[in-house]
């Protein structure tokens, strides 16, 4: 910004004042956001500083295209009330947002752009001296800083330089203020898409997952329902203690598919016990033998002496009879049925479960996504995959 050079030598006290001025404008501007109180505290720190009785400050309106007053120092209600909204390019200071240029008038009430009806009141408020200055941000006018007094001394090149150096760091606190805010927004923005973005990946997973609901508690109901009509035909107590084992197998696994959704929904904790790999592998074995043999799915089974781990045995069960499921609708689906052999052994670091079939195998494509929650190429009603 150009400065008006000084006629002739400054002394101590002007710039003393200056620097002062400059001081408390920038301290203002460094320790608060809040665009209103830089605003009118700037405009006070300048008033108090130079012993200038009147002082305004206006701001563009979001089109464009009138001056909005937004601090002032020395006003009296008319004079506030006439410089409340000003034309853009329409009178003093209105001329002075459009064009740059600063202006600076000895005899305000003389000059021939003043607006009528502000001419009447800075008449009778005896307002004589007058200087305005462009705000400037990022080679961008954004308002006008002013100073009037009613005595008859010109202002000097020094206070008008001290007006520009007022107005720079009045433009920077602008500046500031739109990052802020603009960054606020972004940050508010980048909130709500990322809350869309999670509730989006949530219902997707839930719709992927409610496909194979049904189906999937139905298969332990269709074995309930099956070993009940069984049951009511057998004679032999030890094959209805079997069956009422068997009924309470699939119950509580219908009733783990529920607990699943609602683990995915609220979080449920883990219920983790001592269990034995072995035993929740025969169990899931001995539900699916029917399915499997009328699948013709051989099953080999290579079973060592393994530790007890701390599990959840019920989520194993859900897993196992899953890895099984899958294994046995592959095998079907390419060649009619096929063999799974299942093998469980010690291991370093605990105990070690490998289920391997005959069938066609993951494509490479889908192995980076088999561990994701609820993925599955099955279609809709035919289970949840892995």
């Amino acid at each position: 910004m150009s400065r008006i050079a000084p006629r002739g030598t400054t002394g101590t006290a002007p710039t003393m004042r200056h620097l002062q001025i400059l001081r408390t404008v920038t301290a203002v501007v460094s320790r608060s956001l809040n665009l209103n109180e830089v605003l009118q505290k700037s405009v006070n720190a300048l008033t108090h500083v130079t012993g200038h009785e009147i002082a305004s400050l206006h701001l563009l309106s979001a089109d464009g295209e009138t001056l909005l007053l937004r601090g002032e120092r020395g006003f009296s209600d008319r004079l506030r009330q006439v410089n409340e909204v000003l034309p853009l390019g329409h009178g003093l200071i209105g001329r002075v947002a459009l064009t740059g240029r600063v202006r600076r008038l000895d005899e305000v009430t003389k000059a021939t752009d003043l607006l009528p009806v502000a001419r009447e009141v800075v008449a009778a408020d005896g307002i004589r001296g007058f200087v305005c200055v462009p705000i400037r941000a990022r080679h961008r006018i954004l308002g006008t800083l002013s100073l009037g007094r009613r005595t008859p001394e010109p202002f000097s090149d020094e206070e008008v330089a001290l007006l520009e150096s007022t107005a720079d760091q009045i433009g920077l606190a602008l500046d500031n203020a739109r990052l802020y805010s603009e960054t606020r927004q972004q940050l508010e923005d980048l909130r709500r898409a990322q809350s869309e973005v999670v509730k989006a990946e949530r219902l997707a997973a839930v719709g992927e997952l409610a496909g194979g609901v049904a189906h999937e508690i139905n298969n332990p109901l269709m074995i309930i329902l099956g070993q009940v009509h069984l049951l009511f035909q057998s004679q032999d107590s030890e094959a209805m203690l079997n069956g009422l084992r068997i009924i309470d197998g699939a119950t509580k696994r219908a009733a783990d598919i529920i607990r699943d959704l609602m683990l995915f929904a609220e979080h449920f904790p883990l219920r983790p016990s001592r269990c034995r790999v072995a035993d929740q592998i025969k169990h899931v074995l001995e539900v699916q033998k029917g399915r499997l043999d009328v699948h013709h799915v051989e099953v080999r089974t290579r079973i060592e002496e393994t530790p007890e781990i701390w599990a959840d045995a019920g989520r194993l069960q859900e897993a196992f009879f899953h890895l099984i499921q899958n294994a046995e609708q592959a095998m079907v689906a390419a060649h009619g049925g096929g063999r799974l052999t299942i093998r469980i052994g010690a291991s370093a670091f605990g105990v070690r479960i490998e289920v391997a079939d005959d069938g066609p195998g993951i494509p490479p494509e889908d192995l980076p996504r088999i561990f994701n929650p609820f993925f599955t190429t099955k279609a809709p009603g035919e289970g949840r995959g892995l």
